[in-house]
């Protein structure tokens, strides 16, 4: 006899719960608010809020009243993450307990890990870097100049998180200083064992989903264009080998400043980002960074994650939302005809995007 309590209600409570437990960076990045955006779908794009900005002035005998004016930023919605599986009559007697620990934790940890793999992929977009390509952080002097390149930055003190590769986990203890760091407990499970501690004033974790930044490995590149002015944010290269890749970083001879390859066809020209500082001349060498694990390191508010919530379908028969905090899986009770089995779904759909690139920066590793 089927358990009449295991509802679509009830599995995606359970499911929520296993989901947040589960996830590493994205419970540390800014998750913005979707609520009002039922009914989108992969590709759809979506506006988010910004935290307003002002401006401290100096007082003398009068002052003037800011306007809390929030900007937006577009989003693309670039993931519907789902795992469908098959459900026998033996399974739906089982207990939630033991219904919970065969197939939806499975499931929605199978979900979690595409979820955070793909928000640790949105690293392309970060302007800077600090560090030695394939030499992860293993002192204090390190992590020194991670808080320096932060600060320099001007990123807020408060709140910094570092999220790291397995092998620079395994470099940062090591440390001292790390060994000896008191683990934080906020954010379910998956951050409490990810946490390495507080160290010069940034919050570490471990995550399995930093990406690699694995380039065509472009050198010897001269810019070829006498007319790169301040703000350009486009610019004709030659001469090197390799063709650059979007999220290569580079400097400029005579420029002190780090770019962000955006956009390419072929070898040149790219598109960069930020817009250049200074005037580039004829024939300037351009220096690529070296492939690199791109670890990361910042203000949660430097980039934004939308989970959207999923409208119900009516051909299901049954299924339920369930959110909270900003985010939400669904789940969906169906009958496939071709394997003449009862299915759940459970899935959910995502962006995700470097808002402020200003406020994070890549430890290379």
């Amino acid at each position: 006899m089927a358990n009449n309590f295991l509802t679509p209600s009830v599995i995606g409570r359970e499911a929520l719960m296993i989901l947040e437990n589960n996830l590493v960076a994205t419970s540390l990045f800014n998750r913005g608010q979707t609520s009002t955006f039922t009914g989108a779908k992969v590709g759809d794009t979506i506006s988010i809020r910004k935290p307003a900005s002002f401006t401290a002035q100096e007082f003398s005998s009068t002052t003037t009243t800011q306007n809390a004016t929030e900007t937006s930023t577009s989003m693309v919605l670039e993931k519907h993450f789902d795992v469908t599986f098959g459900v026998t009559s033996k399974d739906w007697t089982l207990e939630l307990e033991d219904f919970s620990r065969q197939l939806i934790q499975p499931a929605v940890v199978a979900i979690a890990q595409g979820v955070d793999a793909y928000i640790m992929g949105k690293y392309t977009g970060i302007e800077t870097s600090v560090g030695a390509a394939g030499d992860p952080p293993d002192s204090l002097a390190d992590l020194a100049a991670v808080d320096k390149e932060l600060n320099d930055q001007k990123v807020p003190v408060t709140d910094r998180v570092g999220i790291v590769s397995s092998q620079a986990k395994a470099d940062m203890l090591g440390i001292s200083a790390v060994v000896q760091a008191e683990q934080r407990g906020d954010g379910g499970r998956a951050i409490r064992e990810a946490s390495l501690g507080r160290v010069m004033g940034i919050d570490w974790y471990m995550s399995q989903n930093v990406q690699t930044h694995d380039g065509n490995g472009p050198a010897s590149y001269l810019i070829n264009s006498a007319s790169v002015g301040v703000g350009d944010t486009s610019v004709a290269i030659d001469g090197g080998t390799g063709n650059p890749i979007v999220g290569d970083l580079f400097t400029v001879a005579g420029d002190t400043s780090e770019y962000v390859v955006t956009a390419v066809t072929g070898a040149s020209p790219i598109t960069f980002s930020p817009s250049a500082k200074v005037a580039w001349a004829d024939n300037a060498a351009v220096t690529f960074v070296a492939d690199h694990v791109a670890n990361i390191a910042g203000h949660p508010n430097g980039l934004t994650v939308a989970i959207v919530p999923l409208e119900l379908p009516a051909g299901a028969a049954r299924s339920e939302y369930i959110s909270d905090r900003n985010l939400g899986i669904r789940v969906v009770y169906d009958y496939s005809t071709s394997t003449k089995t009862d299915t759940i779904s459970l899935d959910l759909l995502c962006g995700a995007k470097v808002q402020q690139p200003d406020l994070l920066t890549r430890v290379l590793g």
